[in-house]
């Protein structure tokens, strides 16, 4: 707690920030009008044209007499009153969160015989302006994305969401190094069982080192050893404008460009916002396509592998022969074959992802060529299995979830194992497996699956997407209408 001398306090804050040694730490000790005050801050993380203009100049321009007759436990809030003019502001007595809050490019103001100080939002330091999204791109709708500044994200959310219900909740994740977060929800909306639980879920977080929004995205899901996300990430304002809409809480990350969406479905994963943005027979048509995809993505190579190995009467004899004939100069098996063309199809993805700039695309382009073509060439594989695990790779590209497409490709690889070892009878017995652990999932306590399993009453909008005028049902895991 804050002492009511103001030279034990600075001393205070000299040590816990290592001044002066530290010289970005910024204490500047002033006269005040009939007291003394003192302003703590971190040089680079505020706006000094700011705090010069609004607090330090008003207050050392004040009467000797100014103040005289205010209690001392009241000289902050004179101030405050009669001197700076900074609108965002909190009164607190506690130095650890004050500390924490300075280090965040607030800055403190003291004065002697107060044991409590103010914190203004002065933060001035350098941030991205608002760009297009890299990941999510749309052909209708916005084409703006959030950036590293969280006051910068709530500003993009509130110009879509004008109503008075929108809210926002700032806690700190972690333990000695805070994480800013930011959790915004529609009052009367949103569940408050649910906002209780991703609150303390983030509260309960005592990491020693910073957060990112991954991690943040690890602390709210409950099942850690999923293959598919429980919580729905997005970089596009426009579409965590719509989770607020239909009852979900969205959790802002400072320093990271995307929100998090909970509780969310298996559904929003395969979503875009496209979707809502086309006629719905539009939407419905590209979803269906997505789907196709996906499946093709995860089934084909495993598929291809079952039939070769134990199902050859699936095939037509021109064709059986043909693939024989193929794999008869291929010197190793048919599932190595097929495993070592779908890693390298992985293999060819990251290196084009992680090149820089647009090196990536003309590797991906090129080694995708120069690889298949010697492959075939130096038979060391078959060109109908070529086909297949292109076909497959590009059928992962219809995915829109990045995460959920990385989990897609662990499953694929399941899925391959299953059909080389015990055809399309262990590859049903795989599926089986997953979609009833698909099932038990939950996020933040709703069904993964639902409202499909278990049932729930809800919008049109899965894979058939119907006309706007049947769109009016609130998500099933918000606030329930009163009547």
């Amino acid at each position: 707690m804050l002492l009511k001398a103001l030279s034990r306090n600075l001393d205070i804050f000299r040590a816990r920030l290592g001044a002066p040694g530290n010289s970005d730490v910024l204490i500047r000790r002033f006269r005040s009008g009939a007291f003394e005050s003192a302003l703590i801050a971190i040089d680079g993380m505020v706006a000094s044209q700011l705090i010069d203009e609004n607090i330090l100049k008003p207050c050392m321009d004040l009467p000797d007499t100014a103040g005289e007759a205010v209690p001392e436990d009241d000289r902050v809030s004179f101030l405050m009153a009669h001197a700076v003019s900074i609108l965002p502001m909190k009164m607190k007595q506690n130095i650890d969160e004050i500390l924490s809050d300075v280090l965040g490019g607030q800055c403190a103001l003291i004065s002697e015989g107060c044991s409590s100080a103010c914190v203004m939002d002065t933060r001035g330091f350098e941030k991205r302006t608002i760009g297009k999204p890299e990941v999510e791109h749309v052909v209708l709708g916005p084409h703006e994305s959030f950036t590293e500044s969280i006051r910068t994200n709530i500003t993009l959310l509130r110009r879509i969401v004008q109503r008075e219900e929108l809210t926002t909740e700032f806690i700190s994740a972690g333990g000695r190094m805070k994480t800013r977060c930011a959790l915004l929800y529609l009052r009367g909306t949103a569940n408050e069982a649910v906002l209780s639980q991703v609150r303390a879920r983030i509260e309960n977080c005592t990491y020693d080192f910073p957060l990112t929004s991954g991690e943040v995205e690890q602390l709210i899901e409950a099942h850690p050893l999923s293959l598919i996300p429980s919580v729905v990430r997005t970089e596009r304002p426009d579409r965590a404008a719509s989770f607020l809409a239909e009852g979900q809480v969205v959790v802002l990350t400072d320093g990271a460009p995307s929100a998090l969406g909970a509780p969310a479905t298996l559904f929003h994963q395969l979503h875009t916002p496209d979707d809502a943005s086309m006629r719905w027979q539009y939407g419905t048509f590209l979803r269906t396509i997505r789907l196709t995809g996906m499946l093709i993505h995860v089934f084909l190579p495993g598929l291809y592998l079952a039939v070769l190995r134990f199902h050859p009467e699936l095939l037509s004899p021109m064709l059986l022969t043909s693939v024989y004939e193929t794999s008869s100069r291929v010197p190793i098996s048919v599932f190595l074959e097929a495993l070592l063309m779908t890693l390298a199809f992985n293999l060819i993805n990251e290196a084009g992802l992680r090149a820089p700039g647009a090196m990536g695309s003309a590797l991906g382009i090129v080694s995708g060529l120069i690889l298949g073509q010697s492959a075939v060439s130096a038979d060391i594989v078959s060109p109908l299995l070529l086909i297949v695990v292109a076909a497959s790779g590009l059928g992962g590209f219809c995915v829109p979830s990045y995460a959920m497409s990385i989990g897609l490709k662990i499953i694929q690889l399941l899925f391959l194992s299953a059909g080389a070892a015990g055809g399309l009878y262990l590859m049903a017995l795989l599926l089986a497996a997953l979609l009833c652990a698909l099932c038990a999932m939950e996020s933040v306590s709703s069904p993964l699956t639902a409202p499909i399993t278990p049932p729930r009453r809800a919008n049109p909008d899965f894979l058939v997407r119907l006309p706007m005028k049947f769109q009016k049902a609130r998500a099933f895991f918000a606030e329930k209408r009163n009547g």
